[in-house]
């Protein structure tokens, strides 16, 4: 047991490491990716780096750890396994569906690059504006009886709106929308698909890393990555602004 123990906060170090040096290292929108294809040199909006960074913030495993504790509080290990593959599976196949028909949708409607990113910008902004106040006002009680588990909550709550949030599929409809080339795509689903493994294992350990690190160490974690989704979110709106002439940077 002390060995698992120790496994799992290892784990999780590593984990929160990972995550703080991808967000150090992210390029974000001021500094675009390049890459050669078919012998041209090709511009993304974001790095790989950063898309990661995205879907970390907003699909990742961060916020999936406390709401799974509590839905599975009093079920079996088998259940929680079956929970947790369902919920997976059902996110996935979500996020991609989403992906696909929404980008597909944006540029049928002829909405410019430049338009899809403010967009993705203030939503990003908004919500996490609003996360950040949810923390200083007071707590609500829920009076209402607690239902029994079922393998139904892998639809909802668990995997909509707790795992696929709106403003996460925003920002995967917008990347899918402003990737110039079917590799970039291949490249934007591979993240995807690897921030949702990362769901899936969290879901599967979450009661023994929620017993290690602790609540106060979740809720401190999910405060500096609030502040950093609300940055994000406002350097996107300034930069999009200065690609479309309405602002000029200040040296």
């Amino acid at each position: 047991m002390k060995r698992m123990s120790f496994f799992l906060v290892v784990i999780m170090i590593l984990f929160h490491i990972l995550v703080f040096s991808v967000i150090a290292q992210t390029t974000s929108v001021n500094q675009p990716q390049t890459t050669a294809s078919s012998g041209q040199q090709v511009q993304y909006i974001l790095s790989i780096p950063a898309i990661f960074t995205f879907f970390i913030l907003m699909l990742g495993p961060i916020k999936v750890l406390v709401p799974f504790v509590k839905m599975t509080r009093d079920t079996d290990t088998r259940f929680r396994r079956k929970l947790a593959l369902i919920a997976t599976l059902i996110s996935t196949i979500g996020c991609l569906v989403a992906a696909f028909m929404g980008q597909r949708i944006l540029k049928s409607w002829h909405i410019s690059i430049p338009a899809i990113m403010l967009a993705g910008g203030i939503i990003l902004f908004l919500v996490a504006l609003q996360m950040i106040m949810q923390m200083y006002s007071s707590p609500h009680r829920d009076e209402t009886t607690p239902s029994t588990p079922t393998l139904a909550m892998a639809v909802s709550p668990l995997s909509f709106p707790t795992i696929v949030t709106p403003y996460g599929i925003a920002i995967l409809i917008i990347l899918m929308a402003t990737a110039q080339d079917a590799v970039r795509q291949v490249e934007i689903i591979g993240v995807l698909l690897a921030t949702m493994v990362l769901n899936l294992l969290t879901m599967l350990f979450a009661h023994r890393i929620l017993k290690v690190i602790g609540v106060i160490t979740l809720q401190i974690l999910g405060s500096v990555l609030g502040v950093l989704q609300v940055a994000l979110g406002i350097e996107m709106i300034i930069q999009t602004l200065i690609k479309m002439g309405l602002m000029v940077t200040v040296s």
